[in-house]
């Protein structure tokens, strides 16, 4: 399943799927409220939320 996030670069919605996602980890420029998405490409992305939020949110997703 998608999960849709929101870019804290672009400021566009962006939609991820939970298989792709090799690690994640707070942005060291903002932890608390940015997280970074490495995909299975090598991309990364800049989400917005807290790494436990964004982490919760790919696990709920990819359990279906």
């Amino acid at each position: 399943m998608i999960v849709e996030f929101m870019d804290s670069v672009a400021g566009t919605h962006v939609y991820v799927n939970p298989a792709y996602v090799v690690t994640l980890r707070p942005d060291p420029a903002d932890p608390t409220r940015v997280t970074l998405v490495k995909l299975e490409d090598g991309e990364t992305i800049r989400v917005r939320g807290g790494h436990r939020e964004v982490a919760n949110k790919l696990a709920s997703r990819s359990l279906g």
